[in-house]
């Protein structure tokens, strides 16, 4: 398993890394949302595998959102969200024999066209930010990257005490603290090689920031799976499952460096 999670990262990592600084926004911007159509899929089919007009119309919403998101359009996603609530409440009233199944699922739509279709589109915005936005990008996937390294290898070697062995069994108070070091080093380097209009301290602030963030978006997701009785996410990316396995760690960290960026005026 190591060996292939290894593999897959040696070439997917300098590939992104080209992909992120080389690609054209209109060919970036239609790939993220290519892989929100993904991952909202998978999140459909684990959250809602019985109940296919709901898993489709969720998926359909949460991608209407996600091009709101992306074309900067508030009122493409805030239609789409509004549609998603009321569509879910019709059916609750339609169900009127299964109201605690139906309000259940009214909640898993929702929750997924928010967490999917609108985090993830916050990579397009965050790269579109002017001058700096590619750099603010690959900061960030830096910063998350050490985390999910120093996280893997001092759980391994440290590992003790259990941090949430309700939710994710192998990971451990040692292994926590390995992330938040792990993400400090990767975010130093990023900001040595491309980013170096940062502080010394910003940086280290922001990759701890950044390394609860995606620890914290990593438990989240963990918890969904064990809820759904579902494995992984999916089997697209070998040796890390589907894409909600692989992104699950950056996608609060990409939307907190959008914000953080942007007010702070790039």
């Amino acid at each position: 398993m190591l060996r292939t999670r290894l593999a897959t990262a040696a070439v997917a990592i300098p590939a992104l890394w080209a992909f992120i600084v080389y690609a054209s926004p209109p060919l970036f911007a239609g790939f993220i949302v290519l892989v929100t159509a993904i991952a909202l899929y998978e999140y459909f089919a684990m959250a809602l595998p019985d109940h296919v007009p709901e898993r489709i119309g969720g998926a359909i919403l949460g991608l209407v959102v996600a091009a709101g998101v992306a074309t900067r359009n508030p009122a493409l996603w805030g239609a789409a969200v509004s549609i998603t609530v009321i569509a879910g409440f019709v059916s609750l009233l339609a169900r009127r024999d299964d109201l605690p199944g139906a309000a259940h699922r009214l909640g898993l739509g929702v929750l997924g066209v928010i967490y999917v279709g609108f985090f993830m589109p916050h990579t397009i915005l965050l790269r579109e930010l002017p001058d700096v936005g590619w750099r603010w990008l690959l900061f960030t996937i830096g910063a998350v990257f050490g985390s999910d390294t120093g996280g893997y290898f001092a759980g391994r070697a440290y590992g003790k005490h259990k941090l949430m062995p309700s939710v994710s069994p192998s990971k451990t108070v040692e292994g926590a603290i390995g992330a938040i070091a792990g993400a400090v080093l990767g975010a130093l380097l990023v900001h040595l090689l491309l980013h170096r209009s940062l502080g010394t301290r910003e940086v280290v602030f922001l990759a701890v920031v950044m390394s609860v963030l995606a620890q914290f978006g990593d438990l989240c997701e963990s918890a969904l799976k064990r809820a759904f009785g579902a494995k992984d996410s999916g089997w697209i990316i070998p040796g890390h499952g589907g894409i909600l396995d692989r992104l699950d760690s950056l996608l609060f960290p990409f939307v907190f460096a959008y914000y953080y960026a942007a007010t702070q005026g790039g």
